[in-house]
């Protein structure tokens, strides 16, 4: 058998539970601009505390947020009169801008290159499909093009939706269903909406968490992060209460087996990744200008590892760049050997960046990871591996109030756990470290 240590899912459970208990006392999340992200990070610092002789710190930054002043509101003037329930029929994404528009709303394709925006009328509203870029990828091009507004619609059988746009925008911007996306589309007749939103932008003060073995080369540093915060809509249990508990259990794992680290290993809770990876990006923009980052030699990342409806999926490393691309595929193998010993199914996923590993490579550290879905609806060929339901979100409580302790799959969320303590033990321990990310296997 492979080396999984004593992980356990009680272990993990309890933090779970944890996490839960201070949502539920602070509003409902773990938001970072809110206090249940501020009693996360001292739970963290407590349990690092009490059951390790890690060297703790607690990594302060700050950053701007767009904060309501009044509801939004969305209607359709023209060719009928009908006012959309907010939550229900749409959403606005956090940075979005003010504004009080009434235009025509016309495609605008998926609104990733200003190619999608030939022929836009400024001033007009433009109704761009998820997908394929980011949405603050999708706003910018439409401000290029000169858009009052922007509405993205869902994926094909998803209904309205919220998001981070990464930084402020100046423009209403409001997530809404793939089916009422299309209506306005389809429709024959361009309608005439009317979007409105009243912001004002607040600095936020929040922090990360970093914990350092006191052995290991200081100069082959292996990074472990999950995000610590949850969307301000819920508890945010699985995403990423799930791999934030999984981080904290393997930390103390690591201590309580005497692991001998040959390597320093550096476990990191980072804030605000809902917000557009900022806890990561602050870490790593430090990192770079101190020069730490010429030290950090991989990084571990780990965000949604029990989606009910679940897939295992392992980041892909054959997508990184050339120049980290063995490191991440030799990460990759790892977790996947794990999975074909235990005799259970594994899938690649995306290597995009889309989680707090993005900071990393993109600053040449290699990283790999797991990940059980999100969003996204589970293929039916999934089905035939993993079980589950069909036509179904691999978690339907993604970004939502159900994203409790009630929304884990406890039997992937153990099996990731074993792969991710094995992924590390086997790279904390290795004499060699340098030479395997930059040898194939």
């Amino acid at each position: 058998m492979v080396n999984a240590g004593d992980i356990s899912i009680e272990g993990i459970m309890a933090h779970l539970e944890a996490f839960q208990a201070i949502a539920d006392m602070n509003g409902g999340n773990r938001a970072a601009q809110y206090s249940g992200y501020n009693a996360s990070v001292d739970y963290v610092v407590s349990v690092l505390e009490s059951k390790t002789n890690y060297t703790v710190t607690v990594q302060p930054f700050n950053f701007d947020i767009t904060a309501e002043n009044t509801a939004p509101s969305f209607s359709q003037i023209s060719p009928t009169s009908v006012s959309y329930a907010r939550y229900l029929e749409f959403n606005t994404l956090t940075y979005t801008g003010s504004g009080n528009v009434e235009a025509p709303a016309v495609d605008g394709g998926d609104g990733c290159s200003p190619s999608s925006f030939v022929g836009f009328t400024p001033g007009n509203i433009a109704l761009l499909a998820r997908g394929d870029c980011d949405f603050s990828v999708k706003t910018d091009n439409a401000v290029g093009a000169g858009a009052s507004g922007v509405l993205i619609y869902n994926y094909e059988g998803q209904g309205a939706f919220s998001g981070t746009l990464g930084s402020t925008k100046p423009i209403p911007v409001f997530g809404i269903s793939y089916d009422l996306g299309r209506s306005f589309i389809d429709g024959g007749e361009t309608p005439v909406l009317a979007m409105f939103s009243d912001m004002s932008v607040e600095t936020v003060y929040t922090s990360n968490v970093i914990a350092d073995t006191t052995t290991g080369r200081p100069d082959r540093v292996i990074v472990v992060g999950s995000h610590l915060d949850s969307v301000p809509a819920g508890p945010g249990i699985n995403d990423n209460g799930s791999g934030s508990a999984t981080n904290l259990e393997l930390a103390t794992e690591l201590y309580r087996n005497n692991v001998t680290t040959q390597n320093k290993v550096r476990f990191a809770w980072w804030g605000a990744e809902e917000l557009g990876l900022l806890g990561s990006e602050y870490y790593v923009s430090q990192a770079v200008e101190s020069g730490e980052i010429n030290n950090i030699a991989m990084n571990l990342n780990f965000d949604m590892l029990g989606s009910p409806n679940y897939f295992r999926g392992v980041y892909d490393g054959e997508g990184a760049d050339i120049g980290i691309r063995t490191g991440c595929v030799n990460i990759e193998g790892l977790l996947t050997n794990f999975f074909d010993f235990d005799n259970l199914p594994w899938n690649l996923t995306e290597f995009t960046g889309r989680s707090d590993y993005g900071p990393f490579i993109e600053n040449g550290i290699p990283a790999g990871g797991l990940f059980t879905g999100a969003e996204v609806i589970k293929p039916n060929d999934f089905r035939k591996e993993y079980g589950g339901l069909a036509n179904t979100a691999f978690d339907p409580c993604y970004h939502a109030h159900c994203d409790d302790i009630y929304n884990i799959d406890q039997e992937v969320l153990i099996s990731n756990a074993k792969a991710a303590y094995y992924a590390l033990t086997s790279t904390a321990e290795n004499l060699a470290l340098d030479f395997w990310l930059t040898n194939p296997r």
